[in-house]
C-alpha cells in the first residue's frame, strides 16, 4: 500500500471516529435538552430558585359590639433552609457566631419541624432590631439564612379572655401528620386553644409564596419581580357572642381567686361571658415561647392554663337538689306540700348524716327545703326516689355527657349510675349512704361550670335549650357582610311543665325570701332565681357555688360562679353573682 493510500485510510477512520463522538455528545446534548429538559429545568431551579411560603394573615376576632379582641400586628421571623445550613461547616460556624445560636440549636429546630432539605425552617419569630441588623449586614456570610415579615397575634383589649381566645403555635410534627391530608405544611401557624384551635380552618386562610433567585451558596441575589409569587389569601373575621364590658368586669370580680364564671343567654345559647381564674397574658404566645415559661405554666399548681369552665370538674353541692326534686316529682314520690323535720341530723343505720345548720331547720316542705338548703329533707328525699331515676334525670339535663360548647376540650365530668358503683366499690358494697351523698350532690359525683349553665338554662326556659357558643357570627369575604351562626336548640322531653314552675318558685324564695341561701344575689326590682351549692372537699375548704337567671319571667341572663376552696354557696358565690346580675341589668340591651 504506497503512502498516499494510508494517509487516506488513516483519515477516513479519524474521520468516523469524529463523527460517531460528535454524534454521541448530539444524542446526549438531545437527551438533557430535549428527552429530559423539563426534569433537569425543576432541578435546577430548585438549586437558583428558592420558594419562600408567605403566611397568610389571621382573620381578627371581634366581641359582640365590634370591638376588636385580636387582630395582626408585623414581625420578622428568621428562617433557615437545612441544605445551605448543613453543606458547609465553616458555615455553620460563621452562622453561629454572628447569630448568637448554637449549632445544636439549629439542628435541633431543623430537626423538630421534620421537612425537606429545602424546606425553610423557622428559628426566630419576632426577632429583635439587634439580630436583623446583624443578619441585614452579614447576608453574604450567612448561607441559607434569611428573614421575612410575618403577621403575629397582638391582643389590642383591655379583658384577657384568655382560655375563650386560646393561642397560637408553629405546627407541630404530629399535628402536621394529621393535618398534612387538609393541606397544612410544616411551619404553618395554627390555633392551639380556644377559638383559635375552634376556627382555625376559618381563621387561618390560605398561604402564598414568594420566590427568590440564589447563588450557589444559597445566598439571595435576586427576585423575579414578583411576576411568579402568589399572594397570601387573608382568613376570615369572626365575632363572638363575648360582651366586652361584662367580660371585663367578671374578670376583675374572680381576680386573686380560683375558680370560674359563666355568663349566659338562655334564650340564645350566647355566652356572654366566660372567666376562669388564674388565667394568663396572651401575648408572650405571639411570639416563640421559651421552654422555661411554658413549663413554669404547665407545672404551676393553680393550673392558669385549665379552662375551668368548661374542663374543672368539681362536686355542685347543693345546687344539684334541682334534679332530685325533679326526679322525685317526676316520679311522684313526693307530696310537695309535706312536711319533714329537721333537727340538724339524719340516722342512717349507725352513720350520721348532718345538716348544714347544726340546730336543725324545724318542719319544712319541698320549697321550704330548696329555699334554705335543708340537707336533712334531700337525704330522706334521695332514699325515696333512689338512685336509678336520680341519675334518670340527672343524665336528661346533661351531666355526665358534653354539652357540646365550641371550645376544645370539655370535660364530660361523672355522673355515678348503679353499673359505676358496682364497678368500683363492688355489687352490694356500696350502702344507701352514697345515695345520700349524691342526693346533696356529694360522693362521686362531678359536675363542670358549663354543665351547671345548661341546668339552669333549660329551667329558666321551661324545658328549651340552645347549645351553648362563644361563635356569633363570620365575615363573609366576597360580600363583606356578617353572617350570623346559627345553633341547635330543642325542647328536653320528659319533663312536666309544672316542675319548672315548683323548681322556678323555689329558685326565687332562695334569693328573695329572708331565710334564703342566696339573698346575698338579690338585686331590686330584678326577679332573680338562683341555688347556693356548698360543696364539701377532702384537700380543704368547700368549694362556693351559685347558678341563677333572671328575671323569672322572660329570662334574659344565666350566670354560674364556683370558687375553689372558697368558703359557703351563699357566703362567697352568691355576692359575686348578685354582682354580675347588678351590673347586666345596668348595662340595658346587650347588643
Amino acid at each position: 500500500m504506497s503512502l498516499e493510500m494510508l494517509q487516506q485510510s488513516r483519515f477516513l477512520f479519524l474521520k468516523r471516529v469524529l463523527v460517531f463522538l460528535f454524534s454521541l455528545l448530539f444524542l446526549r446534548c438531545f437527551q438533557l435538552q430535549v428527552l429530559k429538559g423539563s426534569v433537569y429545568k425543576k432541578w435546577s431551579e430548585k438549586n437558583h430558585v428558592r420558594q419562600i411560603p408567605i403566611v397568610a394573615p389571621r382573620g381578627f376576632i371581634f366581641d359582640r359590639t365590634g370591638e376588636i379582641l385580636v387582630k395582626n400586628r408585623p414581625s420578622y421571623s428568621l428562617f433557615v433552609v437545612p441544605y445551605e445550613f448543613r453543606k458547609n461547616p465553616a458555615d455553620q460556624e460563621i452562622i453561629s457566631s454572628l447569630l448568637g445560636i448554637s449549632i445544636d440549636e439549629i439542628e435541633t429546630c431543623i430537626d423538630k419541624a421534620g421537612g425537606g432539605p429545602f424546606t425553610p425552617v423557622r428559628l426566630i419569630q419576632n426577632m429583635d432590631f439587634a439580630t436583623l441588623s446583624v443578619v441585614e449586614e452579614n447576608r453574604a456570610d450567612l448561607p441559607g439564612i434569611f428573614y421575612q415579615i410575618e403577621p403575629v397575634r397582638t391582643y389590642p383589649s383591655s379583658v384577657k379572655a384568655s382560655h375563650v381566645i386560646g393561642y397560637c403555635g408553629e405546627i407541630s410534627s404530629a399535628e402536621l401528620s394529621s393535618l398534612k391530608a387538609r393541606g397544612y405544611r410544616q411551619g404553618d401557624i395554627i390555633g392551639k386553644s380556644g377559638v383559635e384551635r375552634s376556627y382555625n380552618n376559618i381563621l387561618r386562610g390560605k398561604r402564598g409564596y414568594r420566590y427568590v433567585e440564589v447563588d450557589v451558596r444559597g445566598r439571595e441575589v435576586g427576585n423575579f419581580g414578583g411576576k411568579r409569587d402568589i399572594p397570601p389569601i387573608p382568613g376570615s373575621d369572626i365575632m363572638l357572642t363575648l360582651n366586652v364590658r361584662l367580660q371585663g368586669f367578671v374578670e376583675n370580680l374572680l381576680d386573686g381567686k380560683r375558680g370560674a364564671a359563666v355568663v349566659m343567654d338562655p334564650r340564645s345559647g350566647d355566652i356572654l361571658a366566660m372567666v376562669s381564674k388564674p388565667d394568663y397574658n396572651l401575648e408572650p404566645f405571639a411570639r416563640r415561647l421559651p421552654s422555661a415559661v411554658w413549663e413554669k405554666l404547665q407545672n404551676d399548681p393553680n393550673k392558669p392554663l385549665l379552662n375551668r369552665a368548661i374542663q374543672a370538674q368539681l362536686p355542685p353541692g347543693s345546687t344539684y337538689k334541682l334534679v332530685l326534686t325533679t326526679a322525685a316529682l317526676e316520679q311522684h314520690v313526693i307530696d310537695p306540700e309535706k312536711k319533714v323535720f329537721c333537727n340538724g341530723y339524719f340516722m342512717l343505720g349507725k352513720k350520721l348524716f348532718r345538716c348544714w345548720k347544726p340546730q336543725g331547720h324545724g318542719s319544712v316542705n319541698l320549697l321550704d327545703a330548696i329555699e334554705v338548703s335543708c340537707n336533712v329533707f334531700f337525704y330522706q328525699l334521695g332514699l325515696k326516689t333512689g338512685i336509678g331515676p336520680l341519675v334518670k334525670y340527672g343524665k336528661l339535663f346533661g351531666f355526665g355527657s358534653l354539652t357540646r360548647v365550641d371550645l376544645v376540650g370539655e370535660s364530660k365530668g361523672l355522673l355515678p349510675d348503679r353499673e359505676y358503683l358496682n364497678k368500683k366499690y363492688g355489687k352490694r358494697k356500696w350502702s344507701k349512704g352514697m345515695i345520700v351523698n349524691l342526693s346533696v350532690g356529694q360522693g362521686d359525683i362531678l359536675v363542670t361550670p358549663i354543665q351547671m349553665a345548661k341546668l339552669v338554662s333549660i329551667i329558666a326556659m321551661d324545658g328549651k335549650f340552645t347549645v351553648p357558643h362563644v361563635l356569633l357570627a363570620i365575615k363573609d369575604q366576597s360580600s363583606d357582610m356578617w353572617k350570623k351562626k346559627t345553633f341547635r336548640s330543642k325542647q328536653i322531653e320528659g319533663l312536666s311543665p309544672e316542675i319548672f314552675q315548683i323548681l322556678k318558685e323555689g329558685m326565687y324564695r332562695v334569693v328573695n325570701y329572708p331565710n334564703g341561701t342566696g339573698r346575698a344575689a338579690h338585686v331590686p326590682d330584678i326577679e332573680v332565681c338562683g341555688k347556693t351549692g356548698t360543696a364539701q372537699n377532702p384537700q380543704g375548704e368547700p368549694h362556693a357555688w351559685f347558678v341563677g337567671f333572671a328575671p323569672r319571667e322572660m329570662p334574659r341572663i344565666v350566670v354560674v360562679v364556683v370558687i375553689e376552696n372558697g368558703g359557703t354557696g351563699g357566703g362567697i358565690a352568691a355576692p359575686i353573682a348578685g354582682m354580675i346580675f347588678r351590673y347586666f341589668f345596668q348595662m340595658g340591651r346587650i347588643s
